[in-house]
């Protein structure tokens, strides 16, 4: 079987798996930033009060953080899956047939982007609803959502990372609430200009920061280069560290 149609397999696999629990693998992705947009935006909505706030409308500067968040928010499902398969002895019934493990790692990593899709669709149809306009039109969509996959696969890829290597299903949970200082260690709440200074400093180093303000550029605009230069460079830098880490991760768990 060619690759691609190995990839094709495993990932109709863990989509059916994932059918058999579907809170954790597709609801939770929605919940939490679905919870926070609606709460946010609607509690305080007077930030927008403070002078230097670049829009009247509190739910239009959350909107595009709130999509983002939905690749941080209930990943790590796949990556305990896969930590799943090898406990039981899947993987090595799936060595004798010769799946290559980047097929394998390849499937796993979209089964995560697949999950955010229709979250980050919700999102935006709820932000829409709150009053969100979308000045950059179709092609901001587009840009948008092929930010939140390859953020979301980047993202995705730390909980692969820590899974294969401690060989620990429970082991990604441990860095599930990791997106609440990265939230508030970056533009998702205010603009860099109205933080402290240390927070300030430390956003400057935040991955989540790049990808919110090209969400921003992409959405209520301007659309620039800059900032979405910015954000792929960070994201796809983020990506190949942890598929590399994975793979070297996964074939140390497999016994080379």
């Amino acid at each position: 079987m060619t690759p691609f149609g190995q990839v094709r397999l495993l990932l109709f696999r863990s989509l059916r798996e994932g059918a058999r629990n579907p809170v954790l693998a597709y609801a939770l992705p929605v919940i939490i930033p679905f919870a926070v947009l609606i709460l946010v935006a609607k509690t305080l909505y007077r930030v927008t009060d403070l002078p230097g706030f670049p829009t009247t409308n509190y739910a239009e500067w959350m909107t595009p953080a709130i999509i983002m968040l939905t690749a941080m928010t209930g990943v790590g499902y796949a990556a305990t899956s896969l930590v799943i398969d090898i406990q039981s002895g899947f993987l090595d019934r799936l060595r004798l047939l010769d799946v290559r493990p980047t097929a394998l790692l390849l499937s796993r990593v979209l089964f995560d982007v697949v999950r955010v899709l229709p979250a980050g669709t919700v999102l935006l149809l709820l932000g829409l609803v709150l009053g969100t306009d979308l000045n950059e039109g179709v092609l901001g969509v587009v840009l948008l959502f092929a930010l939140l996959v390859l953020w979301a696969a980047a993202y995705g890829g730390l909980y692969f990372v820590v899974a294969l290597t401690t060989r620990n299903a429970q082991a990604p949970l441990a860095l599930a609430p990791l997106f609440l200082p990265l939230q508030f260690l970056s533009t998702q709440f205010v603009p860099k200009s109205l933080l402290p200074g240390w927070v300030q400093a430390i956003s400057a180093w935040n991955p989540f920061t790049y990808m919110i303000d090209a969400g921003r550029a992409m959405t209520t605009g301007p659309l620039t280069l800059a900032p979405v230069a910015k954000a792929g460079a960070v994201a796809v830098g983020l990506l190949v560290v942890t598929q590399v880490l994975s793979r070297r991760a996964y074939r140390k768990a497999m016994g080379g």
